[in-house]
């Protein structure tokens, strides 16, 4: 093993500065940042583990891999350095859609790697995890976006990848250090970086994998990779983003090494599926009370999700749910949450008031109630163009702007983007709303009806005074939205 390389040349004959602080590792190698900011390089090889203190536990360990990585095998593989551009030169052929997915740019010479284009303001979603053993979880929390930023990144996170997997395309190797977010608390980008592991789902896909975030039959060798072991991975990290702990590094591996009937490693054991997570519903074996308490944070839907992948899904990858099936849950509960204004948390609509402060405010904010219309219904016969049911529900913040995203005002596909369609600011005497994108809108408000163009001002909507929202031809069935506002002590 040697340490980096301080520079390298690319095909191109342009060289690249090296930072010694890697921005992690993952299933091949590791990737680096360079002088440039729009450029970082991934060198892979044979890497060495961080080395750990006898006395580390495994999170404390599986930190280490994920964030230390001294050196790496550099010495030269012809081989390996042809295979790599076949590599490259077959994902450059893939159809790819137009997702933020930072594609190679040039191979290097001397080095078995390649080049990419990284954006700038971009970091690691690793950035939202607290390395283990943090005293002050809770200020961390909050400190990197609390749970609303977490579920709106991890919801793009899971739209991204069901769009890979609609085309479908597996992704392969989901980890903290592969999914990069943007550096600022207000902003929600996601992109995916290490793209040599894409490629067509097929039965001689590769086992490819960062440690901890392997589905068992990858891990094990039983099968290669798929859009299941995708979701496997997905669900690992949404888990400890959310949740600031691992789901299988529970009191029971974190307090012994070694299981004393198999003299099998008790964290390998967790990682290969053959221990239950920490909240396994049929054994409490491995629980831990570490991390964020689970109610503050999970949904039941969402928790219901983590249930079937790593219970029935961590023996039968068939009984996994989809990325699209994450990716909607997770922008229902996304589009639940509320902020605090008295500590800045935000927390799930349904808690009534915040759970993360002793103040425990009620929440304000605009409640925007989504309904299916249907203007062939005919109410004389007793039937209503509202639907009975709403199909969605979006908070909309009091003291921000909010931005309203495809999915709230139509169904969106997995092969779609979910694009913004609606800002509303909200000022000292009422709402500003404004269209973001091609679609027909109208307005309704004290039964007077038009079509919203430029931005539009309107009262606020406090009960009795609602505003109403037509998204699409009034002639056919549609969705429509009621704005109504809810603040302290209401």
């Amino acid at each position: 093993m040697s340490d980096f390389p301080s520079t390298v040349v690319d095909d191109d004959g342009n060289v690249h500065h090296l930072l010694k602080q890697p921005l992690g590792r993952g299933g091949q190698g590791v990737v680096l940042r360079t002088r440039s900011p729009h450029i970082a390089v991934k060198l892979i090889g044979a890497v060495e583990d961080a080395p750990a203190a006898p006395e580390a536990r495994s999170a404390q360990k599986l930190w280490g891999q994920l964030t230390k990585a001294p050196g790496i095998a550099l010495s030269p593989d012809a081989q390996r350095h042809s295979a790599l551009r076949r590599r490259l030169e077959d994902v450059r052929a893939l159809p790819l859609p137009r997702l933020h997915l930072a594609q190679p740019l040039s191979m290097l010479r001397d080095h078995v790697g390649y080049t990419m284009r990284l954006l700038t303001g971009m970091v690691p979603m690793r950035t939202l995890i607290a390395e283990p053993g943090t005293s002050k979880l809770g200020e961390f929390y909050q400190s990197s976006g609390g749970l609303g930023r977490r579920l709106e990144l991890l919801a793009n996170t899971a739209g991204l990848l069901a769009r890979l997997h609609a085309v479908p395309l597996v992704y392969a190797d989901v980890s903290p250090n592969n999914v990069f977010i943007s550096e600022t608390a207000e902003a929600s980008e996601v992109w995916l970086i290490d793209l040599d592991n894409l490629d067509y789902l097929s039965a001689n896909a590769p086992g490819i994998f960062t440690p901890g975030f392997g589905a068992p039959e990858v891990v094990t060798g039983r099968a290669g990779v798929s859009t299941l072991s995708d979701s496997y991975s997905f669900a690992v990290l949404a888990f400890w983003v959310l949740t600031q702990q691992h789901p299988f590094l529970g009191d029971y591996v974190e307090e012994g090494g070694w299981d004393d009937d198999g003299g099998e490693d008790r964290e390998q054991l967790a990682f290969r599926g053959e221990l239950p997570w920490i909240e396994d519903t049929a054994d409490d074996s491995n629980r831990t009370n570490k991390g964020i308490a689970r109610h503050l944070v999970l949904s039941k839907p969402i928790r219901e999700l983590f249930q079937r992948t790593f219970e029935a899904g961590r023996k039968d990858r068939v009984e996994r749910p989809s990325m699209a099936e994450w990716a909607e849950a997770l922008r229902r509960a996304a589009d639940r949450v509320v902020s605090c204004r008295s500590c800045g948390s935000s927390f799930d609509v349904t808690a009534g008031s915040c759970q993360f402060c002793t103040a425990s405010p009620r929440a304000s904010f605009i409640h925007m109630q989504v309904n299916r219309w249907d203007p062939e219904l005919d109410d004389a016969a007793g039937a209503s163009a509202v639907s009975t049911r709403a199909v969605w529900h979006k908070m909309l913040d009091v003291t921000k702007d909010s931005v309203v995203l495809r999915h709230v005002i139509e169904p969106v596909l997995a092969d779609a983007e979910d694009a913004p369609v609606l800002r509303v600011r909200v000022l000292k005497s009422g709402i500003a709303i404004e269209a973001l994108a091609n679609h027909e809108i109208h307005v309704v408000l004290g039964g007077r009806m038009q079509r919203l163009g430029a931005e539009l001002k309107l009262p606020l909507p406090k009960a009795g005074n609602e505003a109403f929202l037509h998204f699409g031809p009034l002639d056919r069935p549609h969705r429509m939205a009621v704005l109504r506002l809810y603040s302290e002590g209401t």
